[in-house]
C-alpha cells in the first residue's frame, strides 16, 4: 500500500510539529544568556522630604550585564536595613508593563533602576528612625534580596546582597 500526496504531506506536518515542540526548549537554552555573569547590586540610597511622620527613601540598584544580550527586569524584591534594623521588604515590580516597556539592561553596560518607597513612623523604629531623619549620611544603609531578569525567552533570579 502506498502513501498518497494527502497522507504524506499530513505525517510531515505531524513531525515538523513534534521535532518543534521537542527541540524548542534546547534551542532556548543554546541561545539564552549566561544569567550568572549578570550582577545585581544595591548602589545607592537618599532621603528625601523627612517629617515626624514619614520620609521617602528612594534606592538605586545597579544591574550590570557582560553578556552579549539585552535583558530586562520583572521585579525586584528586597529588605532594606539601617545600622542592621530592618526597615521592612519592598517590591519594585514591573511584571504589568509588557516586556518592551520595562528597563532596558543592554549589552555590555550597567543601568541604575530605581525605587522610591514612603517609610512611616512606627514606635519599634523610633531610635533609627530618629537617626535616618537627623543625620541620614551617618547611616549604614544594606539591602538583601533578588531580582528576577528576563531575556526574551527565559527567566532568571539573581540574589543580591550589598551594603554602602
Amino acid at each position: 500500500m502506498l502513501i498518497g500526496p494527502r497522507r504524506a504531506v499530513l505525517i510531515g506536518a505531524i513531525a515538523a510539529v513534534a521535532a518543534t515542540i521537542i527541540l524548542l526548549p534546547l534551542i532556548w537554552t543554546i541561545n539564552a544568556p549566561d544569567f550568572n555573569r549578570i550582577v545585581v547590586r544595591f548602589s545607592n540610597v537618599t532621603v528625601t522630604d523627612a517629617s515626624a511622620q514619614s520620609m521617602q527613601i528612594k534606592t538605586v540598584f545597579s544591574i550590570m550585564n557582560p553578556t552579549d544580550v539585552t535583558v530586562t527586569t520583572s521585579k525586584v524584591d528586597y529588605e532594606l536595613f539601617a545600622n542592621g534594623v530592618s526597615l521592612g521588604t519592598q517590591t519594585l515590580s514591573y511584571e504589568d508593563v509588557p516586556l518592551n516597556g520595562r528597563p532596558a539592561i543592554f549589552s555590555q553596560s550597567t543601568v541604575p533602576v530605581m525605587h522610591t518607597f514612603t517609610l512611616n513612623y512606627q514606635d519599634k523604629l523610633a531610635d533609627i528612625y530618629s537617626k535616618i531623619k537627623d543625620n541620614p549620611g551617618s547611616i549604614k544603609w544594606r539591602a538583601s534580596g533578588s531580582a528576577e531578569i528576563d531575556s526574551t525567552l527565559t527567566i532568571a533570579t539573581r540574589d543580591f546582597n550589598n551594603e554602602l
